[in-house]
């Protein structure tokens, strides 16, 4: 049986695009109807796991800008100390407001939600994957169990262990 495409436009932080190729999971995001990842995300990728930009089935959308931000998003990033590629990317967002902002930092996290931004992560991105049935239970839960050795996530070990606990009982395993 064949999944419908998502109607999802994600707008991407390197983070997910870097940990889900280190997971061997980048397919994961050729479900969603649009990736946008502006100028300074793609450099970072580029710079860190090149490999990634070169699959040709994601629709990877490379934004160059300029990108403006209000002052209240603006303010909200300095004061945080985001990056140049999550500022762009919560730039992008602006324009976007119904897309999906995906990081795993947390402090970009917490700017996107005062932004009200929905805003996801990578383990955010496989457990959706489970439910979509782009994964088998048992494939995400592995996956999920393999970050802290395949992957570059910070995780803390008891948050892990929670949302793996928290998806088997979902999935009755």
């Amino acid at each position: 049986m064949a999944r419908t495409k998502s109607r999802i436009t994600g707008v991407f932080d390197a983070g997910p695009i870097i940990h889900l190729d280190e997971l061997a999971c980048l397919d994961l995001i050729s479900d969603f109807r649009e990736n946008l990842l502006p100028d300074m995300v793609w450099k970072e990728i580029n710079a860190y796991r090149p490999t990634a930009l070169n699959k040709t089935d994601l629709n990877l959308t490379h934004l160059t800008g300029p990108y403006q931000t209000d002052g209240r998003l603006s303010t909200m990033c300095r004061l945080f100390s985001l990056d140049a590629g999550e500022t762009e990317a919560l730039a992008v967002m602006a324009k976007h407001t119904t897309a999906v902002f995906f990081t795993d930092d947390a402090a970009a996290r917490f700017v996107a939600e005062q932004m009200s931004y929905k805003v996801h992560g990578t383990i955010g991105i496989l457990v959706r994957s489970i439910r979509r049935g782009q994964r088998k239970p048992e494939q995400g839960l592995r996956t999920l169990s393999e970050i802290p050795l395949k992957s570059t996530l910070y995780i803390k070990h008891s948050l892990l262990e929670e949302v793996i606990a928290k998806v088997s009982l979902e999935f009755h395993l």
